[in-house]
């Protein structure tokens, strides 16, 4: 979203010479899997070298499941013999490297949990310093449950090396104080790697200062094989590089209209697109404007280009005409029509554009 012409029109000469370009269909959803892992051992993450332990806070682990084929999204559930207090352990690479932006978007979703959390209130809400950085970049909130099962419930999350550690538990028997309390010795369980780039302080997400003008009705503009070449560019820019050094981090705000179950949030306060995190576990939509599409293709008016964020491939879809709702970006997303792709994951093999639009569909 925040590339220059200059810099794209660099990116194109470069990386069209340099890129194979294939025609192949966009990489389809994986099921979940169980990992096999010995009782009573750690289990070690290859991506980042952290060892998921036997026991986590005094709970023991009951089993490692992965929501992809090669380690991108892993957890582990832990609980005691009567399964009262119940954690579970995240170690996934996000489509944004950014801890209060999925902090929000995982705090947010218990907020309209009701069913989950009736008569809740928040007990706690901090920043803390995670294991082996320097700064407060992770970031946690407790809640106290008066009705239903629970007594407490609450998430922790924190940045490692391009990665994000979640920590999701529940408790009938902990009360809210308890839970907290609970936060230091769980990490030091944790056996983390020896080099971490210690992240930027994490500042909780405001809401931002006006509306965008979004609009349900949108028209596709007819793709060109250009429009793909540049959307591969697009999304290739988006890449998030594992951190040598502290940077400094994006500033998110949290658009003020009320979308139901959905939050939708611009970086640094921008007007021309937005980023909709689709659940709290690193898969986003974002859709941002396309001044470079329009330059070349010679467009009359604004086209704003849809991107479906996965953690190791973003699928671009054919511009719209306006700044789509969340649910019409859904939509936009969500079919057949990807344009091209370009990976992400894993950053030795670099970004590999893949091209879906026949030079013959430009006549």
């Amino acid at each position: 979203m925040r590339a220059s012409a200059t810099s794209f029109y660099g990116m194109i000469l470069s990386l069209a010479m340099a890129t194979i370009l294939a025609v192949v269909p966009a990489q389809g959803q994986i099921k979940q899997r169980t990992i096999e892992a010995k009782a009573g051992e750690d289990w070690h993450h290859a991506q980042t070298g952290v060892a998921m332990p036997a026991a986590l806070g005094g709970f023991e682990r009951q089993y490692i499941r992965d929501l992809t084929e090669n380690g991108l999204d892993v957890f582990a559930q832990y609980h005691g013999d009567k399964g009262r207090t119940r954690v579970t352990l995240f170690f996934y690479r996000a489509a944004v490297d950014s801890v209060p932006l999925w902090f929000d978007a995982a705090n947010q979703s218990l907020r309209r949990n009701v069913d989950f959390l009736p008569d809740s209130s928040e007990y706690l809400s901090s920043t803390f310093t995670p294991p082996g950085q320097s700064n407060a970049s992770g970031m946690m909130a407790v809640y106290s449950t008066k009705g239903g099962d629970f007594k407490s419930s609450g998430v922790a999350m924190m940045p490692l090396n391009g990665w994000l550690v979640k920590i999701r538990f529940s408790s009938e028997e902990l009360s809210p104080e308890e839970m907290a309390v609970l936060l230091e010795p769980m990490l030091n369980d944790i056996q983390w790697p020896e080099k971490i780039v210690s992240a930027p302080t994490a500042v909780p997400i405001l809401s931002c200062a006006g509306k965008l003008k979004l609009a349900d009705k949108v028209s596709r503009i007819k793709p060109t094989t250009t429009d793909a070449i540049i959307g591969g560019l697009t999304g290739a820019l988006m890449t998030e590089e594992s951190p040598e050094v502290e940077e400094e981090a994006v500033v998110y705000c949290r658009d003020p209209q009320d979308f139901g179950r959905l939050s939708i949030y611009r970086p640094d306060e921008t007007r021309t697109g937005y980023l909709l995190p689709l659940g709290d576990a690193g898969r986003a939509a974002s859709v941002s404007i396309n001044d470079i599409g329009g330059l070349i293709g010679g467009s009359k008016g604004k086209r704003y280009t849809p991107i479906l964020m996965r953690l190791d491939q973003n699928v671009i879809f054919p511009d719209l005409n306006k700044l789509p709702t969340p649910q019409t970006l859904m939509a936009a997303t969500g079919d057949n029509a990807a344009i091209s792709s370009v990976t992400t994951w894993p950053l030795s093999s670099g970004s590999n554009i893949t091209i879906n639009v026949s030079p013959d569909e430009d006549q």
